[in-house]
């Protein structure tokens, strides 16, 4: 009986010892600094001018919108239709962008007001852009194009 409750004060004193003192703040609070917002400066450069103009809708390059023909024309209409587009969509996207689309979380654009081409839309799925997650390695290509049709039916 001695024993456990031995255990137990040594055990008391530890929880103390490592929570610290309600009236002392954390040690992690006083080492983190405020988070500092970053402002980038864009600068264009003669070898910038040189690229090959981006979408004006998406800012995809033409080796994105290369890069998701590619992946519209290498998955067929049953592998897409055998993809549960909305539960796809549910689990990755309703963070940001709702369950209809239209939740404008983060800078996500408003999906059912969107007039992106197909491929523009699996080039940005597939590559990211901005604070969106790049799903190339996350979803296969079959998936990639499921939601992107899937977002044509939430536009108005």
């Amino acid at each position: 009986m001695n024993r456990l409750l031995g255990v137990l004060l040594v055990g008391f004193i530890c929880v103390l010892v490592s929570c610290g003192s309600p009236d002392e703040p954390s040690k992690k609070s006083k080492e983190l600094p405020p988070p500092k917002k970053e402002i980038k400066k864009v600068t264009t450069t003669s070898k910038q001018n040189d690229k090959k103009p981006m979408s004006a809708s998406t800012g995809a390059s033409p080796a994105e919108l290369a890069k998701a023909k590619e992946i519209i024309a290498g998955v067929t209409e049953k592998a897409i239709a055998a993809v549960d587009a909305k539960k796809k969509f549910k689990m990755f996207c309703t963070t940001c962008h709702g369950i209809t689309g239209d939740l404008n979380v983060n800078g996500a654009k408003d999906l059912t007001q969107s007039k992106i081409s197909l491929e523009e839309s699996v080039a940005q799925i597939y590559h990211g852009k901005g604070l969106m997650t790049p799903f190339k390695g996350i979803l296969n290509d079959e998936e990639i194009v499921a939601v992107s049709k899937y977002i044509v039916k939430l536009r108005k």
